[in-house]
């Protein structure tokens, strides 16, 4: 438990902000139906934002986890693996929670609806059943956490928080998620992250100080 709270409070400048957000997000699920979210996000669409999201989405992407993965090692190999075990342990969790609730994504699930629906020009918005839980939001906000976790100025964990938040809205915005979706995969990514930092980055071994080094400053290993 000690470990636990010691990693949250590393954690304080993404949570803080995340748990208020999230609240709001639930009060909304509260007050307006899965339907009405979507077609009020959906309405929202503007040229700038055509462009934007997506590239904005391929933050969360794999291309991008196993990029980030790579840079680490010129900061330490340390923070490389903490990057790595992370993304594939909230990946394999999410993956096989994909095929276990099977839900329709946006286009599937409005096959039928006469309401007039935007689509990115340009997108390909997929069209099968594995919407819930948002595999590009686990991906974000799983780097976003880690990312906060290992770097020494906290206040940059309101970028990576914004950075995540952007990539799941993306997803929404491109009629790929619905708010359940990425909201689910948000917070599967920072429980599990938060629980797997906690017990990993205490592991024995990993306090040899080899960890440390980095592709950029082999010579300090020593």
């Amino acid at each position: 438990m000690q470990k636990l709270t010691a990693t949250t409070r590393r954690l304080y400048s993404f949570l803080i902000p995340y748990i208020l957000l999230l609240i709001l997000v639930l009060i909304a699920k509260i007050l307006y139906s899965k339907e009405d979210i979507y077609f009020f996000i959906n309405g929202l669409h503007f040229p700038a934002g055509d462009v934007f999201f997506p590239f904005m989405t391929e933050f969360g992407s794999s291309f991008s986890a196993v990029v980030a993965c790579l840079l680490l090692l010129f900061v330490s190999y340390r923070s490389s693996v903490l990057m790595a075990t992370s993304l594939i342990l909230t990946t394999a969790i999410n993956v096989p929670l994909k095929n276990l609730f099977f839900a329709p994504r946006p286009r599937v699930y409005f096959a039928g609806s006469q309401h007039p629906i935007y689509y990115v020009p340009h997108v390909e918005v997929l069209a099968n059943n594995f919407s819930f839980p948002s595999g590009h939001t686990v991906c974000a906000f799983t780097m976003a956490l880690v990312l906060t976790y290992i770097t020494p100025r906290k206040t940059f964990g309101y970028l990576y928080l914004l950075l995540a938040l952007l990539v799941a809205y993306s997803r929404m915005y491109m009629s790929q998620h619905f708010l359940e979706d990425v909201t689910a995969g948000s917070i599967l990514a920072t429980v599990v992250t938060i629980i797997w930092l906690s017990w990993f980055d205490n592991r024995p071994f990993l306090s040899d100080p080899r960890w440390n080094a980095s592709l950029s400053r082999k010579k300090n290993a020593a």
